[in-house]
């Protein structure tokens, strides 16, 4: 009697075992990057990416295969993403878009499992959700580590650490090879990357944050980061023509989120400052590329930024067709695009930025 009673309790612990394995059930653990240990009950069926940068993370988020089916809603901001996704997941017109700045009361009626933000935007959201009881999962991706330790935070939300490491041994693998190509070039270039905008006929500057991916970069690449010491506070900094002149840069690298960075060179070109300033010096204005996003920005394409500003700044050492074989190798194996597609819309566009 006793040997049959264990054999029946030995039964129910390995079907309760079981049951509680099921999706629905499962207490999913993970830690977000604000350092905080988040439990869910299942893998999220209903995701809400808000706040900052959502198209940064919504071009994260479908990296994973599932983001079709999972993401929901992506709020709007001054950035879009909406073009690309568009064009890999057939669902995305049917997709809720949340405005601008939404707050937890815009975002509930969605009634999502869980909300991807900046970890940034913990005191303007992150608390507001959690009072309602919608649980934040918070990333930053501001750093090369920190797209490494984030991506595999999206893996595990999205029950995919497989595919999260393949992500990062990609990025990793990559990043490698462009360093060991540039190591054993003898230059460092003074170099200066910059947004620059047209308002009212009016040129604005500004530059990167010190510890900004724009700067890591460049540094990383052995380029001198002409800005670096200048920069005061944590955002864009601001800054004169007369400043850019004075930091005799060799190499300026244009940024401009429109997408409007070889027009703008045109413009400079016949700008009477700037025709000065390019007559008396030997600095090189280079457009970073724009395809769907800017490469600059800690978006999945910052590999491809990498590699094209190594050419930049190292043009003799990386030929422009180890970033042609990159961006194919990049949109087949992450988001699934159709190598005639690339050959046809994207490489032809980056070659007119690149040479």
């Amino acid at each position: 009697m006793i040997k049959k009673s264990m054999f029946l309790l030995l039964i129910f612990i390995l079907i309760t075992g079981c049951v509680s394995a099921m999706p629905g059930d499962l207490n999913i653990d993970l830690m977000d990057t604000s350092g905080d240990e988040v439990t869910l009950t299942s893998f999220p069926d209903r995701i809400v990416i808000a706040g900052k940068q959502t198209p940064m993370l919504a071009n994260f988020i479908y990296l994973f295969d599932s983001a079709d089916d999972k993401v929901i809603a992506i709020e709007n901001r001054s950035q879009s993403s909406n073009a690309f996704l568009s064009m890999i997941d057939t669902q995305f017109t049917e997709k809720l878009t949340i405005e601008k700045g939404a707050g937890a009361e815009q975002i509930s009626p969605a009634e999502p499992d869980t909300v991807l933000l900046k970890a940034s935007m913990k005191d303007q959201i992150g608390d507001q959700l959690e009072e309602i009881g919608i649980v934040p999962i918070y990333v930053s991706f501001e750093t090369i580590e920190e797209i490494y330790r984030d991506t595999r935070i999206i893996g595990d939300l999205m029950g995919n650490e497989e595919k999260a490491e393949s992500i990062v041994a990609f990025y990793e693998n990559t990043k490698q090879n462009i360093d060991n190509t540039v190591s054993s070039s003898p230059d460092v270039p003074n170099t200066l990357m910059i947004q620059i905008t047209e308002t009212d006929g009016r040129f604005v500057y500004s530059v990167p944050s010190e510890n900004w991916l724009q700067t890591v970069m460049v540094e990383e690449l052995q380029g001198y980061p002409v800005w670096k010491d200048k920069v005061n506070g944590g955002g864009w900094m601001e800054v004169s023509i007369e400043q850019i002149i004075s930091w005799q840069p060799e190499i300026i690298l244009i940024i401009n989120y429109q997408g409007n960075s070889p027009t703008i060179i045109e413009k400079l070109t016949s700008d009477s400052v700037w025709q000065g300033f390019l007559e008396n010096s030997s600095v090189s204005l280079k457009p970073i590329v724009y395809d769907f996003q800017s490469w600059d920005q800690p978006d999945p394409r910052w590999i491809l930024g990498y590699a094209s500003i190594a050419r930049y700044l190292h043009p003799d050492s990386v030929p422009a067709s180890i970033i042609y074989d990159l961006v194919r190798d990049f949109y087949v194996e992450f988001y699934g695009l159709d190598l005639s597609f690339i050959n046809s819309e994207i490489i032809p566009d980056i070659q007119f930025q690149i040479e």
